[in-house]
């Protein structure tokens, strides 16, 4: 059987505990670049010295998910990309029937599988384009409130793509999957710019997937074919996860959902005072992580409050070039694509 005409890209950041399995999975199906942004576990030497055949970028910095994933791209000669989180395990016929969903169907721009973790559970990795509402029901009240009242205030369109993700198992066009797992045809994301890189982390995938869905593309959902994923490997730190998150999401409202902007930054600095409170509550109680969870909900505070957006920012960004060879250092191996 012919390999499929695709090349696998994982961004790498502490992600030695679940490289391995990452890697073996892959490799045995398609040629992967690995873009490394400076992890102190090991991650660079693990790869280099287990996997030799795959071809390591490791960054002196952390330059964020979306630039390593331009590195990457610079050079890729295949029909297809497929993105895979370094927690994500990722087997031969779900990469094929990915590839093949990209490039044998000329409207398919994104396909993306079924995402399941480590015990089977079903995660919900396809949703419709974010609104206020949906931030309002899924980052502000979160475990706060009670399932029934969060699926009634996402409206009909994301309990559609809920029912797709946990029952459906026929290919459904959806507004955007996530990230962790996906196949994009190369035309297509070099014809977006590669992805964003204003996003450091989180929502550069619902980008990805808006820009596709205005250039015609269409992204599918496979839920005959699955990845297991972890989730939240590479870092359990919320002052350094959860700021990220929220400046992203911000940034998407800022970019595509100004007439709302304000209400979202009013919902987010809300969020935040609520889970600061909630911290010191819990401080007595469980010291090291209510502390930690009180500066990062502080960070995002202050976030909401000052963060501002330049208009070139906010602006469709041109295709980028690949960041200079004077921040990378390359590891041997072999090029593969």
């Amino acid at each position: 059987m012919n390999p499929p005409d695709a090349t696998a890209i994982v961004v790498t950041y502490n992600s030695a505990d679940h490289i391995a399995a990452c890697l073996t999975a892959l490799r045995a199906t398609v040629p992967v670049r690995v873009v490394d942004n400076a992890s102190s576990d090991g991650t660079a030497d693990l790869v280099a010295t287990r996997f030799p055949d795959v071809r390591l970028t490791a960054n002196t910095g952390n330059v964020g998910f979306a630039a390593a994933v331009n590195q990457a791209l610079a050079g890729v000669r295949t029909d297809a990309v497929v993105l895979v989180n370094p927690d994500c395990v990722v087997g031969e016929g779900t990469v094929r029937a990915l590839v093949d969903a990209v490039v044998t169907r000329p409207g398919v721009g994104i396909a993306a599988p079924r995402l399941v973790g480590p015990q089977g559970r079903v995660a919900v990795s396809a949703h419709p384009f974010e609104t206020w509402l949906t931030v309002l029901a899924s980052r502000f009240g979160g475990s706060l409130v009670p399932p029934a009242v969060r699926r009634t205030l996402s409206g009909a369109r994301r309990r559609k793509t809920y029912d797709a993700c946990a029952r459906t198992s026929a290919p459904t066009p959806v507004d955007w999957v996530s990230g962790a797992c996906l196949a994009v045809r190369t035309s297509l994301l070099r014809q977006t710019g590669g992805l964003d890189e204003g996003y450091f982390m989180y929502y550069e995938d619902e980008e990805l997937c808006l820009q596709a869905r205005r250039l015609g593309a269409e992204v599918l959902y496979l839920p005959t074919v699955r990845a297991v994923h972890i989730g939240g490997a590479s870092s359990t730190d919320p002052t350094q996860v959860w700021p990220h998150l929220y400046r992203s999401m911000l940034r998407f409202f800022a970019r595509h959902r100004r007439r709302s902007y304000p209400l979202v930054r009013a919902i987010v600095a809300l969020r935040a005072l609520l889970g600061a409170g909630m911290g010191l509550a819990r401080l007595p109680l469980r010291p090291a992580m209510a502390s930690a969870r009180v500066r990062a909900w502080l960070r995002i505070l202050r976030l909401a409050a000052t963060v501002r957006f330049p208009a070139a920012e906010l602006r469709q960004p041109p295709a980028r070039p690949p960041l200079p060879s004077r921040h990378v250092t390359q590891c041997p191996g072999k090029e593969l694509s």
